[in-house]
């Protein structure tokens, strides 16, 4: 055999077995000099127990052009193609759906023929691939399966302010100049007719600098001049007698002039204007002078025609700046709409601000000079019942109803309460939403109204043919971040293990089963090859070919998928009778000894006990009619179980844990359809809780079996060989995002079973395969448990000390400087393999299947360096 390394096999086995029941992790990294080569296979042996964790991220999306704008928390937007060594923090979308600062972690460019622009109600646009995961109120969802209707989530707010310190005097000279101000020529010029605007510019500009004087230059026209400055010769040229020849140049500046000309404003005609980054670095009250003095020189307030309502406007012939301008009012809560205008063949930009913005932005910022006094007006005459843009899309009536209509539509005031339920008909506002959730007590429902997410529509969809380099960021734990002011997703795949699989041996694959827990909706994408990248796989002897897999969609989503063409193959269900009380009260996140907890014990307990299965309906017709607690605590525990069944996963007969643990079968069960729903994750982790549980419970019954037949066929002298022992395959169970699934703080529905795997699965054949960005966050059994571990590039501190946990004896230069010394490159890992005592570095092969919502691969072009 060729000399390969084989991880998580001892040596007696290796020599028994070979590579057989192994598959093809990368290759270990050699150091020779000052060079870094690839040189053995590095294989995984997947026909014995083990916990592998994966720690870290492998790789990103690339999904967005170079132009695209990313939102920083100090304040700033820089192109995505700038960000390479820039470590200043991002902003993106938590798990209680609010726009948070967040660190990145790493940055990925790759060249494709084909991208969408999408253009939304807003004016916003943003140009991506077709395979790029955008938010709709039904979860993450591709581009190219969106279509002009579709609404997708956009910060309503961007509240991250600076912390600039610039003097008030330079903030409205910087909004009059850039609003009326001519800055080419040698001369600084401002045109105005207000003239309490003109006396706040003048005292402005004094301020500033007191050398500096404002004269007249024609009707409402002023130029800033310095009348006592000298002017410098220095780097003129003169002839033999002493004369300045032609094209001298003299330099005359004013302070003003240069500080202009420091921020690359001076010189720049009314469409190349644009808003410096210190402006977006400002505190929230010197922000508010800023866009108060801009919207007082070019911007309007006026009544719609025909009605009580008001509208502000703002207008340039920048596009770059009328965006900025957008972007700005976003952080005073102000949702505004930009429109293209074209007048006498010269193109404009309007920012268009309508309803229950336009009383924000008077209350925020407001205007100054003569448009004061229809501000007041517009104050005093706003209607209480002001147009609202802002609602939630009509879906969400198909994943929430509240419990009681009348109640609800009673407990809000409606004359007729019955009348609420043809709120289903369209899309409820927030203030509408947050009201009936109130009176439902749904948290999840509270949250979403509470969001800092707008619903913003597509307007436009443009396919793009052309060769273009793309990017991508890796955000750890929320995976998304503001781009062009929508919010867009980033992710990662395991598929390389599950890849290896279908490579097996019959033999061997028959006797097991692979399932991939999938939260995002990712893993379908296995089903297609890698043919864009096949130059790729060909360096390491690999062919791009898709994989065959079954997928299982909650059976609520089964027949939507199927029509949607979302990739599907069977529908999934649990039994309630699977679940434990103590796994229902985790799932609801209740205390057992608290009333709530205490009645769902006892009714549950109770099922149980007659030893029949049941559905959610018979759980609650039970709660119903207990008669040892309050009608209030029998309310509040039916209302938990009516969101349990509309989670659509619980059925009186459950699908069977061996149609999903098939002999020698790859399986996804998608759980992804619960992403992105308020408590998302608290689903999510009941159902892989309960599943994995069972998988183990089942295992453990096959185990004694397949040892009964083990010792019957040794007693009679047959070889094991010889007698069928083994009717369920061993299982391994692959679980992205684990630190939401194994919390290092508290429990979730899937701790104790996920848990007792760890602690116990070797022995009947469960095994894990446990991935996280953020070790620092995950179950301390993870580092202790785990006998393989390979870790990507991680820098926090917080991770780096948890995986300080695994350190052995064999660990002689320590983790952290085993980490430093990676090669900089995607796929670069350390790898500890306990069962042979050993540390290695080494790089992940590439996919030879499609990486959905991500990049299909793990390797740069560094042939030079590498020796690939």
């Amino acid at each position: 055999m060729d000399r390969k390394l084989i991880v998580g096999r001892n040596k007696e086995d290796i020599e028994r077995y070979g590579e057989k029941g192994c598959i093809l992790l990368g290759k270990q990294y050699v150091k020779m000099g000052q060079q870094t080569y690839l040189s053995q296979p590095i294989y995984l042996d997947v026909s014995g127990a083990h916990v592998v964790l994966i720690a870290g991220k492998r790789g990103g999306g690339k999904c967005v052009t170079g132009d695209t704008l990313i939102t920083l928390n100090d304040g700033t937007e820089v192109p995505i193609k700038d960000l390479y060594n820039d470590d200043r923090e991002i902003l993106c979308l938590n798990n209680d759906l609010k726009i948070r600062k967040s660190l990145k972690d790493e940055f990925f460019k790759r060249n494709v023929d084909k991208i969408l622009k999408i253009r939304l109600r807003s004016g916003k646009e943003i140009k991506l691939t077709p395979e790029h995961p955008l938010l709709t109120i039904n979860g993450w969802e591709e581009v190219k399966k969106l279509q002009i209707g579709s609404r997708i989530a956009t910060p309503r707010v961007l509240n991250n302010f600076g912390e600039e310190d610039v003097s008030e005097d330079i903030v409205k000279i910087l909004a009059y100049l850039i609003a009326e101000g001519h800055l080419s020529n040698n001369f600084i010029l401002f045109s105005n007719e207000d003239q309490k605007i003109v006396n706040d510019f003048k005292s402005s500009v004094t301020n500033y600098d007191s050398n500096l004087e404002i004269n007249n230059h024609g009707k409402y026209n002023y130029r800033v001049v310095n009348t006592s400055l000298k002017r410098d010769v220095s780097g003129a040229k003169r002839d033999l007698c002493g004369k300045f020849v032609d094209g001298s140049k003299f330099n005359k500046k004013n302070t003003l002039r240069k500080f202009l000309e420091d921020i690359e404003l001076y010189g720049k005609l009314s469409y190349d204007k644009f808003i410096p980054d210190l402006i977006y670095k400002l505190p929230k009250k010197k922000l508010s002078i800023f866009l108060n003095r801009l919207f007082s020189c070019d911007g309007s307030i006026y009544e719609d025609k025909g009605s009580s309502t008001w509208r502000l406007s703002y207008s340039s012939s920048s596009k770059k700046m009328i965006y900025q301008v957008q972007s700005l009012l976003l952080k005073f809560s102000v949702k505004s709409k930009v429109r293209k205008k074209k007048i006498n063949n010269f193109i404009s930009y309007e920012i268009v601000i309508r309803g229950s913005d336009v009383y924000s932005y008077l209350q925020e910022i407001g205007f100054y000079g003569e448009k004061e006094d229809r501000q007041a007006i517009a104050l005093r005459s706003i209607p209480i019942k002001n147009p609202n843009l802002d609602t939630i899309p009509k879906e969400i009536w198909d994943s929430y109803r509240p419990e009681n209509w009348a109640e609800a539509g009673r407990q809000i005031g409606y004359k007729n309460p019955k009348s609420l339920r043809t709120s289903i008909n369209y899309a409820p506002s927030r203030e509408k939403l947050l009201q009936i959730a109130l009176v439902d007590q749904k948290e999840s429902i509270q949250k979403l109204a509470n969001s800092d997410i707008f619903w913003d529509e597509i307007v436009g969809i443009e396919e793009i043919n052309e060769k273009v380099e793309v990017y991508d960021l890796s955000v750890p734990e929320y995976h998304n971040f503001v781009a062009n002011g929508v919010i867009i997703h980033n992710s990662y795949s395991m598929g390389v293990i599950a890849e290896g699989f279908s490579l097996l041996e019959d033999d061997v694959k028959q006797n097991l089963s692979i399932v991939l827990l999938d939260t995002m909706g990712i893993y379908w994408t296995m089903k297609y090859a890698n043919k864009q990248e096949e130059w790729l796989l060909k360096d390491w002897g690999l062919k791009a070919k898709p994989v065959d897999m079954t997928i299982f969609t909650p059976y609520k989503y089964y027949e939507e998928y199927k029509k949607q063409g979302i990739p599907t193959d069977k529908p999934f269900a649990i039994a309630p009778s699977m679940l434990t009380p103590d796994d229902w009260c985790l799932g609801f996140k209740q205390d057992k000894y608290e009333p709530n907890g205490i009645l769902i014990s006892r009714v549950i307990y109770d099922m149980l006990d007659q030893g029949e299965k049941f559905s959610i309906n018979d759980i609650i017709k039970r709660v119903q009619k207990d008669e040892n607690s309050e009608k209030s605590t029998r309310d509040a525990v039916e209302s938990m179980f009516l969101a349990a069944e509309n989670w659509g996963v619980f059925r009186k007969e459950g699908t069977p844990i061996s149609e999903v643990c098939n002999g020698g079968q790859i399986s996804v069960l998608d759980v992804s359809c619960y992403a992105t729903m308020p408590g998302g994750w608290d689903v999510k982790a009941l159902v892989v809780g309960v599943f994995s549980q069972h998988v183990f419970i089942d295992r453990m019954k096959h185990r004694k079996y397949e040892e009964y037949k083990e010792v019957e066929a040794k007693k009679n002298y047959f070889t094991v060989d010889d007698v069928k022992t083994q009717e369920m395959p061993l299982v391994w169970l692959v679980i992205d995002e684990a630190h939401e699934f194994l919390p290092v703080k508290g429990r979730v529905a899937s701790t104790d079973a996920l848990v007792t795997i760890m602690r116990e699965g070797r022995q009947p054949g469960v095994c894990l395969i446990l991935a996280t960005q953020q070790p620092g966050k995950i179950h301390t059994d993870v580092m202790t448990q785990s006998d393989i571990v390979f870790s990507h590039r991680i820098t926090a501190k917080l991770d780096t000390e948890a995986l300080g946990l695994l350190a052995q004896s064999y660990m002689r230069e320590g983790i952290n400087m085993a980490l430093n010394n990676l090669p900089r490159v995607k796929g670069a890992a350390v790898l500890f393999d306990d069962a042979n005592e050993r540390l290695f570095s080494m790089r992940v092969r590439p996919r030879f299947t499609w990486h959905g919502g991500s990049s299909p691969n793990a390797i740069k072009e560094k042939k030079d360096k590498l020796g690939i």
